[in-house]
């Protein structure tokens, strides 16, 4: 479900809330975590406005569908998470977008439009219901959700329970 980790962040980016001295043990569990499971990581120090991004991923599942949605996503997250891109640049968007069919025409009508805005709206309040509150999230019926990257062995030990 697509989830906007930073709603207020504007468009040209934000840090991130931490000091200078506080960044580099965040840094590294974040790195940590991120090897346990064999992903590859290089912590942004900026925040970014993902808006685009997930309209864009909207604008792709209702053209190509779920499956093509799901890879522009992870292309967008590696891109995010990986190589810094900034990911509210319609521009970046749109060249992970064009693997799915989809032109920077498209995105840029959709956004103009808000033509997905609802779709997006509706599942950041579902998230907010269901106590999300970062991203990874898990969750189950009658249970409020887990959020935030966590190391493998908490994240299995909830799955169990």
């Amino acid at each position: 479900m697509p989830f906007e980790l930073h709603p207020e962040t504007p468009l040209e980016g934000a840090p991130k809330p931490f000091t200078d001295e506080q960044w580099p043990a965040i840094e590294e569990r974040l790195r940590a975590i991120a090897r346990q499971v064999g992903l590859p990581m290089e912590p942004p120090r900026r925040n970014v406005n993902s808006r685009l991004a997930l309209e864009t991923g909207e604008v792709i599942r209702a053209r190509v569908g779920d499956a093509a949605s799901a890879a522009f996503h992870h292309a967008i997250s590696r891109a995010f998470f990986v190589d810094g891109a900034n990911i509210s640049d319609i521009a970046i968007i749109a060249r992970y977008a064009a693997d799915a069919g989809v032109s920077e025409a498209e995105i840029r009508a959709a956004s103009e439009s808000r033509t997905y805005a609802h779709v997006i709206d509706e599942s950041m309040r579902a998230a907010s219901l269901a106590g999300v509150t970062g991203v990874p999230a898990f969750g189950w019926p009658g249970a409020p959700a887990t959020s935030g990257m966590m190391e493998p062995q908490r994240a299995i030990a909830m799955l169990r329970r």
